[in-house]
């Protein structure tokens, strides 16, 4: 490591510690902090457009304020967000909008969320330092700052009419970071910028197969660290031979300016080839610790949908932690954990001003809010917030159940967003029961669960779920996943209001559908086609879109019952 980077990361490692040490403070007074939050947002805003409709100016505590503004969805802010993208400004906040960020869309349609600088500094702070600092206390070891590979990109996917870039609300934040890449991450700056995954994929790990004493990977989420370890051992022959000649294959697709950059940095490395050749020729159980000897951890959300692709990555980690390290959104930070393999989240009283919605009432208009020091542990609720980026009572759609305190903070579990949920006659089953049943008929049957999603079928009566399932199969075993029974008898433990839908006939039996191999890998193409950031997305774990209902139905290889 050299000096400037030492000094890099000696600084990062100063102000990390001190910024977790605010942190806890603030969460002793979280109630005073967040209520602080709210009056400067306010106070910024007051002369804006939207702060003059409602009274900003003479607001003066969280109660008046609720009085004054009424929750609100994206719809209430399309119009005002076409003015900021059309050029417009004093709009929503009194700061210009830096970037708009896109959201991932898998729940509906693509919104245009926007990015001011204090909002981008918030994020970035928290996303940085306070993770940082967390993981100084849960893994020491992570003091010795070495640098990481991080899967994500800086491709931008367009402007508006007034020239502000749009793009993955990740990648925007990625821009402002240029300058520090080669002190954080094994792979030049280039790399970020290649818009095809597998080519970017393959470029990371070229980079940081040179370098032996990789500390982190990271990623959005854990799908993505699968795919880059799949590649791995799909691609090794040509990653050696590259390593070895100090060459990048010519199959990568590079314009010629990036190529000749890239090859510029590289150097014939024979020895680290042949130590990698003899690893990857004893098989890829425990890989990443054989080739990486003081990898520490990946840092990647592993929680809910997302522990199909977890429980896969263990083949290849054999016991390095996954921390899901942020619970956020494009729309703004939430939370924190404080422990590797935890999906608990602490909330975040500086990143906005948090309100929640009892579930009972989450489908009213606008329904009483409670503030973070009213809740109830064991309780679910949708999340509101106001943000420094113009979002004011702003339902995100997600919900949330508090799993306990973290001094005057509610630590938080994340359970699913509007949208994602089955709910044929207000039965209400979750993601997670849904996972859970799926997990069952695969583990149940004897087969190795690639991926799902699921359909609300109202054409069959009763209504029904459908799950669309991909497998790999066992030597000779057939076309069928015979898990209807076990999905079903899942299903009725997980959620006993599924349970009475059934009992009174309100409700089909499930089907399951086995699709070809490599539907989900056309489906994610399909997303992405339609406007899906690769670094945001997410296979739905509930499909409603008739195009895509008709996709998974023409590459079904078993019909289900």
């Amino acid at each position: 490591m050299g000096i400037l980077q030492r000094t890099v990361g000696l600084t990062i490692n100063t102000v990390a510690g001190s910024f977790f040490r605010n942190f806890v403070a603030d969460t002793r007074r979280a109630s005073d902090v967040e209520e602080l939050v709210l009056m400067n947002i306010l106070a910024d805003n007051k002369n804006t457009d939207f702060g003059l409709r409602h009274g900003f100016a003479g607001i003066t505590s969280k109660k008046e304020y609720k009085d004054a503004a009424p929750l609100s969805t994206y719809d209430n802010y399309r119009k005002d967000i076409e003015k900021l993208a059309a050029g417009e400004t004093n709009i929503l906040t009194s700061e210009p909008v830096k970037y708009f960020g896109l959201t991932s869309g898998t729940t509906g349609t693509q919104k245009m969320i926007p990015v001011t600088p204090r909002s981008h500094r918030i994020v970035a702070e928290h996303m940085g330092l306070l993770m940082q600092g967390v993981l100084f206390n849960i893994i020491p070891d992570s003091r010795r700052f070495d640098r990481g590979l991080m899967l994500i990109n800086t491709v931008t996917s367009g402007l508006t009419p007034a020239g502000i870039p749009t793009g993955a609300g990740t990648s925007g934040g990625m821009q402002s970071m240029k300058r520090l890449f080669p002190y954080l991450w094994t792979s030049p700056a280039e790399i970020f910028e290649i818009k095809s995954q597998p080519d970017a994929n393959y470029l990371h790990l070229l980079f940081a197969l040179k370098h032996k004493n990789l500390m982190y990977i990271g990623a959005p989420f854990a799908s993505a660290v699968l795919e880059l370890f799949k590649q791995l051992e799909k691609c090794w022959p040509r990653l050696v031979d590259d390593l070895s000649r100090g060459s990048i294959n010519e199959e990568i697709h590079l314009d010629l300016p990036a190529r000749h950059r890239l090859q510029k940095t590289l150097r014939p490395d024979r020895a680290r080839a042949d130590e990698l050749k003899k690893e990857f020729e004893r098989g890829f159980a425990g890989i990443a610790r054989r080739i990486w000897p003081r990898l520490l951890y990946i840092n990647s959300v592993a929680g809910g949908s997302f522990s199909i692709y977890a429980k896969k990555l263990e083949q290849y980690l054999a016991g390095i932690p996954i921390y899901s390290a942020v619970y956020g959104a494009t729309e703004v930070f939430i939370g924190i954990s404080l422990e590797p393999g935890e999906t608990t989240y602490v909330l975040t009283p500086r990143t906005a001003y948090h309100e929640f919605i009892p579930l009972k009432f989450a489908d009213e208009i606008n329904p009483q809010t409670l503030d973070l020091e009213d809740l109830t542990v064991g309780e679910c609720y949708e999340v509101a917030v106001t943000n420094f980026a113009g979002l004011y009572r702003y339902r995100l759609g997600d919900i949330v159940k508090v799993a306990g305190y973290y001094n005057e903070c509610p630590v938080i579990e994340f359970l699913y967003r509007k949208g994602q949920l089955l709910n044929l006659t207000g039965e209400k089953t979750s993601e997670q029961a849904v996972c859970h049943a799926v997990f069952q008929a695969a583990a149940r049957t004897g087969v190795e669960l690639v991926d799902y999603t699921t359909v609300a079928d109202c054409e069959n009566s009763p209504g029904r779920y459908i799950f669309y399932v991909e497998v790999k199969l066992p030597a000779g075993g057939g076309k069928n996943l015979r898990g209807t029974d076990v999905i079903e008898e899942a299903l009725c433990h997980a959620n006993p209001r599924y349970q009475a839908g059934r009992q009174a006939g309100k409700i089909g039996l499930p089907a399951v559908k086995v699709v070809k191999p490599g539907t989900f890998g056309e489906l994610v193409k399909i997303l992405i086609k339609n406007g899906t950031s690769a670094n945001q997305l997410k296979i739905p774990r509930v499909v409603s879109a008739k195009k895509l209902v008709d996709f998974l139905d023409r590459n079904c290889i078993s019909p289900g019952r």
